[in-house]
């Protein structure tokens, strides 16, 4: 929250926190990318630090990332409310390109979810993973995915169109945009939450189907129940 919303916020409108205009010293576009790094610096500081890089790291990196690239255009009106939708739409070709591929996203971050700590346990998820009844749960959960992108990038570009209406690097433009993606943020953890977890649960209602309904990835006796699983198959 602080470093993907609060402090790119304040940076972007200094006067609602009562801090100094960085813009008089770095200009109306060092402020905008400054703030467009911001939860890039942060992922990746934060990646380095526990030193642990599983699939579900790699999907949040490589997103700031290409946050971080698009934050250095010169774009406004139309072309700006698109760069800001763009997130989105990358999200849903990765999808897309995955189902084609027969490989559904969702698995990658399904990883992320369960973290096995060892290799035989990843093993074994994998083995899991590839059976149909879980491969079906993991293309759903990936269309699941892929719709939140498109309903949130739709939001983006309506909203910044009707409310960034300043030429890009203009005093007040900054602002506009601070005020936009204000609107955006709780819109987009309604909508993680919403879809993510309706595809986090048909992931995990799939995977403990496998086990005969009795256990939970989390709980102690899966990766037990899991492995009888893998021998019958």
């Amino acid at each position: 929250m602080a470093f993907t919303f609060v402090l790119p916020y304040a940076l972007l409108s200094p006067h609602l926190f009562h801090l100094p205009d960085l813009s008089q010293t770095l200009g109306n576009y060092g402020v905008y990318v400054l703030a467009g790094l911001l939860p890039t610096l942060y992922i990746v500081l934060d990646t380095l630090r526990r030193r642990m890089l599983n699939p579900f790291g790699i999907f949040l990196l490589a997103g700031a990332l290409s946050g971080a690239v698009v934050s250095f255009l010169r774009l406004d009106g139309v072309y700006f409310a698109l760069k800001d939708a763009s997130h989105s739409l990358l999200l849903v070709l990765a999808c897309l390109v995955s189902l084609l591929l027969r490989r559904p996203l969702f698995e990658f971050l399904f990883y992320g979810i369960v973290s096995p700590d060892t290799p035989a346990r990843a093993r074994q998820l994998s083995r899991a993973l590839a059976l149909p009844p879980v491969r079906r749960a993991l293309s759903w959960a990936t269309g699941l995915v892929a719709m939140k992108a498109v309903v949130l990038g739709l939001a983006s570009y309506f909203v910044t169109v009707r409310l960034v209406t300043l030429p890009f690097g203009v005093v007040g433009f900054n602002a506009q945009v601070a005020y936009a993606h204000a609107l955006l943020f709780p819109l987009a953890i309604i909508l993680d939450l919403l879809f993510y977890g309706a595809a986090a649960w048909l992931t995990l209602r799939a995977t403990r189907r496998l086990t005969g309904g009795r256990a939970w990835p989390w709980e102690k006796g899966f990766w037990d129940e899991l492995e009888g699983v893998s021998s019958r198959n």
